[in-house]
């Protein structure tokens, strides 16, 4: 059985979801869209398939340089993994983010060529233009993702999986302050994403820095 939601806005993604689908056909399917235009989401059966928005893109690229900002001024390494394919199969669970980073743990996978779920990121982003990604935090969960960044267009949400594991019950709650930058608060990113359309990104990103520079460094 499939269901389609359909775009409601300019901006919206396009999504299929369908039920019942063998995990040798999602692997197929994965496998043929390589680095293609749509992300698949798997979860024990059931395949959501999206294809981003011209909109969706701009809020994923302009995230990835705030971060490229902030590790630079902050002299932290990062390995970014775009919206690499995360698979786990005993679980029979897969999920692309619309980006993920080793941060803490940038050493050991730098020689790494392909996703290693033993060495999972330290943070994954998810762009929710018109649809929750709901459907991947307990994929994020069962492979050990410790925070997870959403962004509506309007504001940040930063998640953590806390101390507990998801095989015991473990989900993802709001927090204050980002694990990956601990001066780091939601409202601090929305403050920029609410300039993002008045200004061209290149002069946003100048200003983003400055404050980084002012605010984020340690005393």
């Amino acid at each position: 059985m499939a269901t389609v939601e359909r775009n409601l806005t300019s901006r919206a993604e396009q999504r299929i979801v369908l039920h019942d689908v063998p995990w040798e056909t999602y692997l197929s399917l994965s496998m043929a869209n390589g680095e293609g235009p749509v992300q698949l989401t798997y979860d024990q059966g059931t395949l959501e398939i999206m294809a981003p928005s011209y909109y969706h893109e701009l809020m994923s690229r302009f995230i990835h340089d705030l971060i490229r900002v902030l590790t630079t001024e902050l002299g932290m390494e990062m390995r970014s993994g775009g919206s690499t394919t995360m698979r786990s199969e005993p679980e029979r669970r897969g999920a692309e983010a619309d980006e993920i980073y080793h941060i803490r743990n940038e050493a050991a996978i730098r020689s790494q060529r392909e996703f290693d779920p033993a060495l999972p990121p330290d943070l994954a982003v998810e762009v929710d233009i018109s649809a929750s990604s709901s459907r991947r935090l307990p994929i994020y969960s069962s492979l050990g993702i410790p925070e997870v960044w959403r962004c509506d267009g309007e504001r940040f949400t930063f998640l953590s999986l806390g101390d507990v594991p998801q095989a015991q019950g473990g989900e993802y709650r709001p927090i204050a302050r980002s694990l990956s930058f601990p001066r780091l608060s939601p409202a601090d990113l929305d403050s920029f994403l609410a300039k993002y359309d008045a200004m061209g990104e290149n002069v946003l990103l100048g200003e983003f820095r400055q404050w980084v520079r002012e605010t984020q460094l340690p005393e």
